[in-house]
């Protein structure tokens, strides 16, 4: 892949001016990881997210440094696009890492529903919704903008999945569907754009082998190597413990970089790298992505700050109130529905559903998709559809986060009043097989 273009064309050259702006971003940013750590307990208890704290710091940050409605340049846009990267990079390659393919497949009910029925649908019913929606779009286009929306990010309503009165099927499916479906998002997204890119007169066979196909073969050559390079540095007792978990964090950028500078998607490598890593190592070495999970937990705060500063804040005067509607929808129904439809035969109460429909947030993988479709779509409609993504995703991080902690206890309200159900209660089943992510339910 090529460096993300942002909006404003940025040039490698670094004055003194934009060097201590560089520096002043950089101390802001620390300062805020330090007080959000300082309260973050008590945040967790509150209608103020994580992502809507640093989202809100970036936002305001970025518009007294270079002034409301304007994007900043240089180094600064070029470090963004590096770091939004790498931290979708690592996130896809731990989450992959927890996945046992296996036991998901066999007992994961819920979450299997939501991925191979759930998912589809809400691709199909965004792109339907986009195009009566925008003149501007068409059907590639709106599949585009659904796809990058469809992923769900559990970090955006941490309270959803982590509140253990609520049903532990329950949190986990949301929980595993929110690890699972960037990666499988990606796909899709590689293939709508590939078909974007063949109307303009590329080899749509071409692009996809390159970008899908090299993607998964480094990935697999780098997993494998690696996980039994790790193996036996640890029989032989080579390798320190400590050693063993940060050896970890750079298997995915080194899966990333190879899979680009041979032209595939090192978003692909990365995620099919964790998933034949994971399976190789984790039975031996079960704590073995801890450093990893602690460092994607900073990574993916501080992608949203850069969401608020790069992304919303030079775009907050170019919303319409059709995107406006079709943020809403998209958070609603384009979501709820294809999950109520996903849920059938499930034999959930109408309350569950209704939970697992609206507690879809969007983050990090869409924000970065968005950042992908910027670099890869050489379309008039790019800047048009990026600011769709972009207010959606800022209304979720602002409806979600406000909803997660009162929904979460509401719910669990209704949950326990149930008491004398449970038995009977498909929401009361344990899954016990579903893999956890750490990050989340720790929370």
């Amino acid at each position: 892949m090529q460096s993300i273009k942002w909006r404003t064309p940025y040039s490698c050259s670094v004055t003194r001016k934009e060097g201590n702006l560089d520096i002043r971003l950089l101390g802001i940013a620390a300062a805020a990881i330090g007080i959000y750590g300082l309260i973050s307990g008590r945040l967790s208890r509150s209608i103020i997210s994580g992502p809507m704290f640093f989202a809100a710091v970036g936002l305001v940050t970025m518009a007294v440094a270079v002034g409301l409605g304007e994007e900043p340049t240089g180094v600064v846009a070029g470090g963004a696009q590096i770091a939004l990267e790498m931290t979708l990079a690592l996130v896809l390659f731990t989450d992959a890492m927890a996945t046992n393919i296996t036991s998901w497949r066999d007992q994961g009910e819920l979450p299997s529903r939501l991925l191979t029925v759930g998912m589809p649908l809400i691709i199909v019913a965004g792109a339907l919704v986009g195009v009566g929606l925008f003149p501007e779009l068409n059907l590639v286009a709106a599949l585009i903008v659904a796809t990058i929306l469809a992923p769900t990010d559990a970090a955006l309503g941490k309270p959803v999945v982590s509140n253990t009165r609520v049903p532990g099927r329950i949190r986990q499916a949301l929980n595993i569907e929110s690890g699972l479906n960037d990666g499988i998002a990606l796909p899709f997204l590689l293939f709508f754009i590939a078909i974007a890119e063949a109307e303009e007169g590329a080899n749509l066979i071409s692009l996809l082998l390159s970008e899908v196909g090299i993607g998964v073969i480094v990935g697999v050559a780098i997993g494998w190597v690696f996980a039994r390079a790790l193996v036996l540095s640890s029989e032989r007792g080579w390798i320190l413990p400590i050693w063993r978990q940060i050896a970890v964090v750079t298997i995915p950028v080194l899966a990333y970089v190879a899979a680009d500078e041979l032209g595939g998607s090192g978003f692909i490598a990365a995620f099919v790298g964790g998933l034949i890593f994971g399976r190789i190592v984790l039975a031996s070495y079960p704590d073995i992505a801890d450093f990893a999970e602690d460092l994607v937990e900073i990574l993916v705060m501080v992608a949203f700050m850069i969401f608020g500063g790069l992304l919303l804040q030079p775009r907050l005067g170019d919303f319409t109130w059709e995107m406006l509607l079709y943020a809403l929808l998209s958070l609603t129904l384009v979501r709820m529905l294809p999950v109520a439809i996903s849920m059938i035969g499930k034999h959930l109460r109408l309350p569950t559903v209704l939970y697992m429909g609206w507690f879809g947030p969007r983050g990090l993988a869409s924000l970065i998709f968005a950042a992908v479709v910027i670099e890869e779509v050489d379309i008039p409609e790019t800047d048009f559809m990026v600011t769709v993504v972009t207010l959606t995703v800022a209304l979720s991080i602002l409806l979600h986060g406000i909803t997660a902690y009162l929904g979460s206890n509401a719910y669990a309200d209704w949950y326990e009043h149930q008491d004398e159900d449970h038995d009977q209660m498909h929401e009361s089943k344990d899954d016990h097989s579903t893999p956890r992510r750490r990050r989340i339910s720790r929370g």
